[in-house]
């Protein structure tokens, strides 16, 4: 009986823990819905074993949700980048934007896209979802999966909205770090942005 008891005790805790996980994935899903607009700097690492150092690169980021328009910008060490703009992907050098119309192109916006609205019901299809605190990590489901082993997002301390840094780690070891900073929530985005 007392082994009935612990096992009926592990079941609800661990019932109750999926059920207020699931509960913060959903108000998060909430407060997600409230940003239509994202500007931010960030800085991309790149730590690969073969290298000591990481590779660093600087830019910025503009998001419109309306719109579906994301321009990921790189300044430094050089100019270059890409653009989403609904249906398009154009890849950035420099002032120029050459248009991307492989189906590797759709594959990514439509990536994006999932990614950006942070569509918990889509990418709960291929990876399992684990809220801690003020982090949220993606598994790949299959085990099949060749370039991504998991990707942690931390939020700010006082704003959930805010990510701070994004963590995509590969089957080898490598990983890629993005720190956000500056992040701005909503602003006005002049038109010539995208």
């Amino acid at each position: 009986m007392k082994y009935y008891l612990s096992l009926l005790s592990c079941l609800l805790l661990t019932l109750c823990w999926a059920q207020e996980e699931k509960n913060g994935l959903d108000q998060y899903a909430r407060q997600m819905d409230t940003v239509q607009t994202l500007q931010s700097n960030f800085v991309e690492e790149k730590h690969l074993s073969l290298l000591n150092q990481p590779i660093q690169s600087q830019g910025t980021f503009i998001f419109d949700k309306k719109i579906q328009s994301l321009r990921w910008q790189y300044q430094q060490p050089f100019e270059t980048g890409f653009l989403i703009e609904k249906n398009n992907v154009y890849r950035l050098q420099g002032q120029e934007k050459k248009p991307v119309s492989n189906a590797m192109g759709r594959m990514f916006i439509s990536e994006m896209v999932v990614w950006l609205t942070l569509d918990f019901d889509k990418l709960k299809k291929d990876y399992s979802i684990t809220l801690n605190g003020k982090e949220i990590s993606f598994v790949p489901q299959s085990k099949e999966h060749k370039i991504i082993k998991k990707i942690t997002i931390k939020l700010d301390e006082k704003d959930d909205r805010v990510v701070t840094q994004v963590k995509m780690e590969e089957p080898s070891g490598d990983f890629i770090l993005w720190k956000f900073n500056h992040t701005q929530i909503n602003p006005k985005l002049p038109a010539e942005a995208f």
